[in-house]
Formats: C-alpha cells, sequence, structure tokens
C-alpha cells in the first residue's frame, strides 16, 4: 500500500496492490479526508485497542492516551522500508483512480480490523477488508500525507492543548 500527497492535483492517492499483483488506486481529496478522517481514526484506534486489550474499557480522560498508543504500537508485519511497485498485472478498476463521493466504514468481519467502502457516482466501487495492522499502517500513511498537504486538519485529532493563561480570548470578524 501506498498514499501519497499529489501537489498539482491537490488530493491524496492511495494505491493498494494485492498479493496477485491488482492495483486499486483510490483518490482522497481534501473535503473527503476532512469527513474520513475522525471516523477513521476513531474505527482504527477502537480496532488496535480491541487487538491489545480486548476487555478493556478506557476512562474517558484516559481515552485520548490510550488511542495514542494504539495508533503508536508496534507494527511487526508491516514493511515501511521496500519501495512500492506501481506496476499492475491488472487495474480491475481501470486506468483512472476511484474518485469516492461517500465511504462506508466500520469494524470488520467478526469485529476485527476495519471495513472500507468507497463508491462512485458512476457506480464503481471497491469493499476492502484491513486488518488492525494494515488499517494502523494506513493511518500512518494518511498521517503522513496529510502533514504534507498541510491542510490544517489533523490538530483537529491531537491531543487538546494545556489550558490557556488568563489572557483575554482573541476575536476575529
Amino acid at each position: 500500500m501506498q498514499v501519497r500527497y499529489q501537489p498539482t492535483a491537490d488530493r491524496v492517492l492511495w494505491q493498494l496492490r494485492t498479493a496477485a499483483g491488482d492495483l486499486f488506486a483510490i483518490w482522497l481529496t481534501r473535503r473527503m479526508l476532512r469527513q474520513l478522517w475522525p471516523h477513521l481514526n476513531r474505527v482504527v484506534t477502537l480496532a488496535s485497542m480491541a487487538r491489545v486489550a480486548p476487555h478493556a474499557i478506557a476512562l474517558p480522560e484516559a481515552q485520548a492516551m490510550m488511542a495514542q498508543a494504539a495508533r503508536n504500537r508496534p507494527l511487526p508485519n508491516t514493511d515501511f522500508a521496500t519501495p512500492f511497485d506501481p506496476k499492475p498485472a491488472s487495474l480491475p478498476l481501470g486506468p483512472e483512480p476511484l474518485l469516492p463521493m461517500a465511504f462506508d466504514i466500520g469494524p470488520g468481519q467478526r469485529g476485527k480490523g476495519v471495513r472500507l467502502a468507497a463508491r462512485e457516482t458512476d457506480g464503481r466501487n471497491i469493499t476492502l477488508e484491513l486488518s488492525e495492522d494494515l488499517a494502523t499502517g494506513l493511518m500512518r500513511l494518511l498521517e503522513q500525507a496529510l502533514v504534507e498537504a498541510d491542510w490544517g486538519f489533523l490538530e483537529s485529532t491531537a491531543a487538546p492543548a494545556e489550558p490557556a493563561s488568563a489572557s483575554p480570548p482573541v476575536v476575529l470578524n
């Protein structure tokens, strides 16, 4: 899997290669990622936490810390060092990347991993079942692409800042 910010298109290109060599490509626009990011973050975090501590219930005060630990956990079966091979054996979705108008996201089969379904207006679609490791790896790759894109919405998922001092609030008209 590869996730790259494409500055000329101002989009993120997510490419997936199957073991058989099939290549799937999906454009992720700023608007789509702004809507998808918080939900994907939550579902991937819950899947990762369920794998690490299946019966744990995090107190509200500890949820941000548990989410960060789940996102940063080791991924022993992933390889971030090997370059992605973009040469396809086949292109099941066609030569143009899918440009989804909607995503369905939720837990994978039997509550394990993450299920993502992307739909385009013309009927093309893809449904993916990602393991906890693949879903966490996807989040890390997306986060790197979002940092490069500098679209400004990653801060909304970061830990809350320390309370401000007693200075008056700043108001912009």
